[in-house]
């Protein structure tokens, strides 16, 4: 009965928002009442420390709108200086195919942007560089989306994979985890932008593409497998998207894409612009140059101190005000702000009370359950189902991060007890983590509200909940090939 009223929470949230369409601000509010009383009566939860705990989630949502409103202010400013028609122009010189661009832009800068950063930042930002290109919103937010699915363990320099498995690496040598990591995350690189393409234009969308995706899928896995393999978690997302930026460019000069009628970017030709190249790019190109550095100036104990999407957030406002001196607009900086946080206000009350709700499960034992209840199911199939729990963690916590801290040690146990290999028990569950922020309606909430898409939750979650199923039966049958053929004694 437990194990029912546990998942009653995430039925709610999916329900309401993907089958009944109603607005996620009311189901959320829904959900979050309804979880704490379940918390308090069900799970001996004290009525004192879940309202400790939820008013954590408040905050910690807080610091998240934080970074979307920066997003969202960057945005309004490429639009009112004219700057993104600019880059329109300049993306269709080299290339008007959608398919290229998104793939370029969505995952190869996607990946090392999350590197920099972590946090879902790569989708607050870069969702709404696609629109800009004239994507249309919901293509934007699910592309995002899916494309993160890859990086996460390895996002912030690598801080979802040293600081989430800190419980076990006394047992556990780190360099290992991060090793075994970037063997999942290798195949993702392989995968993801097929899976991508599929999800959002179909299978015909491939012809013509293989030359190209072949380029750099392989060169971003071999980078991903090269660098968590001999360098370590830190760096592991940044060179494999710095890489894949480096390829797409290269083969896109050298060699090209045939370009096919039918993903022809049109809004992509001659805007009316006042803006320079550097000064339209400029926006961007200080966020890839502060994001990182910032990232590695300061210990993560200082960056973490105010929450750690609060340091990106402030990040993106700083490159807002500097941009909009360079391109002529600094009068409008304010204005843009004021507009951003004017259209976030339901998105906030959102995120805060699914914030909420994750805390509130956590800390009531609802999670573990879950999670305990399909590991005693598991037996042999345990890597497989290990891959689950941390898309469950994720889907709940919003991050890899969070799913795990919440499940290292109990991998740890579980593969101990059923004579599996440890390290790749706990990395199934990392991956599987990384896979489910594509569809943590936390991330879909952040990357629609940067978009300004309302009540369309359920419907981005409809596009990147099939990304999501193909990527986690291809993870599950790898976690049973690595634990049983390849690499049953890895690390002993």
């Amino acid at each position: 009965m437990s194990l029912l009223l546990a998942i009653i929470p995430i039925l709610i949230v999916l329900v309401g928002i993907v089958i009944l369409k109603k607005p996620a601000w009311i189901v959320a509010l829904i959900g979050v009442a309804i979880t704490f009383l379940l918390a308090v009566t069900a799970f001996s939860g004290k009525p004192a420390g879940m309202l400790d705990t939820s008013r954590s989630g408040v905050i910690a949502a807080l610091q998240v709108a934080f970074l979307v409103w920066g997003a969202f202010s960057l945005l309004e400013l490429m639009q009112v200086s004219t700057g993104m028609n600019r880059i329109k122009t300049t993306v269709s010189s080299l290339t008007r195919d959608r398919r290229v661009q998104i793939v370029l832009i969505a995952f190869c800068l996607g990946v090392f942007i999350e590197g920099a950063t972590g946090n879902g930042a790569p989708a607050a930002i870069l969702a709404p560089f696609l629109l800009g290109l004239g994507f249309q919103p919901l293509v934007a937010a699910a592309a995002c989306l899916i494309c993160n699915g890859v990086p996460p363990c390895f996002g912030g320099a690598g801080v979802p994979t040293i600081a989430g498995m800190s419980a076990i690496t006394g047992t556990v040598p780190l360099e290992d985890i991060v090793a075994m990591t970037g063997r999942f995350l290798a195949v993702g690189c392989l995968v993801v932008p097929i899976v991508l393409l599929i999800v959002l234009y179909g299978t015909k969308s491939l012809k013509g593409m293989w030359g190209y995706l072949a380029t750099v899928c392989i060169g971003m896995s071999i980078a991903m497998l090269l660098v968590s393999n001999f360098i370590g978690a830190e760096l592991s997302d940044l060179i494999s998207g710095v890489v894949g930026v480096i390829i797409s460019v290269a083969y896109l000069k050298l060699v090209g894409v045939r370009e096919n009628a039918a993903y022809i970017n049109d809004s992509s030709t001659e805007f009316e612009t006042n803006q320079s190249n550097f000064k339209a790019f400029l926006p961007y190109l200080l966020l890839l140059i502060l994001l990182p550095a910032v990232r590695f100036s300061f210990p993560l104990s200082a960056l973490t101190k105010y929450g750690y999407a609060t340091w990106i957030g402030a990040v993106i406002h700083i490159v807002v005000l500097i941009s909009s001196f360079f391109m002529g607009c600094a009068d409008k900086f304010l204005l843009c702000e004021k507009n951003a946080i004017l259209k976030l206000i339901k998105p906030i009350i959102t995120l805060c009370s699914l914030y909420a709700l994750a805390n509130l499960m956590n800390s009531s034992g609802m999670i573990s359950q879950i999670a305990q209840f399909l590991a005693d199911l598991a037996g042999k199939f345990y890597p497989a189902v290990s891959v689950l729990i941390g898309a469950i963690g994720a889907f709940i916590t919003g991050s890899c991060l969070g799913s795990n801290k919440l499940f290292c040690m109990l991998h740890l146990e579980a593969a101990t007890t059923l004579g599996i290999n440890q390290i790749v028990a706990v990395t199934s569950s990392s991956a599987g983590g990384s896979l489910g922020n594509m569809i943590c309606p936390n991330n879909i909430i952040a990357v629609n509200a940067t978009l300004g898409l309302k009540n369309a939750e359920g419907e981005v979650f409809k596009r990147t909940i099939k990304a999501f199923i193909i990527m986690t039966i291809v993870y599950c049958v790898l976690s049973m090939v690595y634990a049983y053929l390849l690499f049953p004694n890895f690390g002993t």
